[in-house]
């Protein structure tokens, strides 16, 4: 069975809660990802931060120096290392979030987002279709 460790990205980018919202910016447009997990003093997660977020900056007529903890999502919907892929994409469906962080034990340690699952989706499926044109 697949798991959301066979996906999941261990390359972490994060902000602090204490970060300034202009620093999420700067490593979203850097990194080219449109969310990052935000971690408390302590390093462990406590909610994420997106585009979507910072929507109220703009509309709202708000500095970039406000920090991150004012517009994160404090809700955090994680998986676990070894829920199986269709557990990862329930979680996609139902909490309609582009990316998951991956959780042991209640740190951070990966990340799936909506496009790795897709991914790993279709290179799974092809493997199975040139297996079975290999039994013949």
């Amino acid at each position: 069975m697949f798991t959301a460790k066979d996906i999941m990205t261990t390359h972490l980018v994060t902000v602090n809660v204490d970060d300034t919202i202009d620093h999420a910016i700067t490593l979203m447009v850097k990194h080219r990802i449109s969310g990052l997990p935000v971690l408390d003093r302590e390093g462990r997660p406590v909610g994420v931060v997106s585009e979507f977020d910072l929507l109220e900056l703009i509309c709202e007529g708000h500095t970039e120096q406000d920090m991150v903890s004012h517009y994160m999502s404090p809700e955090l919907f994680g998986v676990a290392e070894e829920d199986s892929w269709v557990t990862v994409a329930d979680a996609f469906r139902t909490k309609r979030v582009r990316r998951l962080p991956v959780l042991r034990d209640g740190n951070l340690v990966g990340i799936v987002t909506r496009h790795d699952l897709m991914h790993a989706v279709r290179d799974a499926r092809r493997r199975i279709r040139q297996d079975l044109a290999q039994q013949g």
